[in-house]
């Protein structure tokens, strides 16, 4: 069928059908890949799912189309979000993040929130306790990771440089001052969290206070090649090994190791 025949269904059908041939059409998401076999059915269906997608384009039904991107199918996820970008950007970008993380729609949209919102300023890093320095360190390393999982169209497109920018500051003020105490090694315990972030940037700040577990934990990041994180890892290293490396390159009193 064609869109134009498409144009007497109410909406509620149109969505109904739009789920039901995504389930039948399958998609690159879906757990059955012989769905994706190339044959005169499955090509059929590919344009009925387009003809159906330009129908909901054309009429925008916000509430019923956030329906398809919750959807519990992956092969429905896997269609509604790359047709109704135009629609509903913000949810149609998370339900395609979700899917690659294996995450529901809700969830992407959860870490977007929290890495988007601004963290509370109270109490002031420095009347923070240690304690409180090192959640605020792993706050700021959990955000940072979303940055690059969670932001594909958020802020023009793409991992935003700006929240990524700005959440790695907070990393940075929370190890500074934690520096200025001389508590680093507080740091330590860090090495085995189960985010790669966390444990990736706690091993760049310890390295000069317990050089051998920071520099294991850099190796085996290195060795992960999971993206971003084991790019900053093999740099921290290089510079590290070339006696090079400066944690904190604004500190006036800087030593580089």
């Amino acid at each position: 069928m064609s869109a134009t025949d498409y144009a007497h269904i109410s909406t509620s059908e149109l969505v109904q059908k739009f789920a039901d041939t995504a389930k039948r059409t399958g998609s690159v998401f879906g757990p059955n890949k012989e769905k994706l076999t190339q044959t005169p059915q499955r090509q059929a269906l590919v344009q009925e799912m387009q003809a159906l997608g330009e129908e909901l384009r054309n009429r925008k039904p916000i509430a019923e189309l956030r329906k398809l991107f919750e959807d519990e199918d992956p092969d429905v996820r896997g269609w509604a979000g790359p047709q109704f970008g135009s629609v509903d950007s913000e949810w149609a970008d998370a339900t395609v993040d979700g899917l690659f993380h294996k995450l529901t729609t809700h969830e992407v949209l959860a870490w977007r929130r929290r890495i988007l919102r601004r963290p509370s300023q109270s109490p002031a890093l420095g009347k923070m306790s240690v304690a409180q320095l090192v959640d605020c360190f792993v706050d700021a390393c959990e955000r940072c990771y979303g940055t690059t999982r969670f932001l594909s169209g958020a802020e023009g497109g793409g991992p935003s440089m700006r929240a990524h920018n700005r959440v790695s500051g907070d990393i940075y003020a929370a190890a500074k001052e934690l520096n200025r105490r001389g508590e680093l090694r507080a740091l330590v315990p860090l090495l085995k969290h189960p985010l790669i972030t966390v444990r990736e940037r706690a091993a760049a700040y310890s390295l000069p206070v317990a050089t051998e577990p920071a520099t294991a934990a850099l190796n085996e990041i290195a060795a992960a090649h999971t993206f971003p994180e084991f790019l900053a890892a093999d740099r921290t290293l290089q510079y590290w090994r070339k006696g090079e490396y400066c944690a904190f390159p604004d500190d006036p009193q800087r030593i580089r190791i």
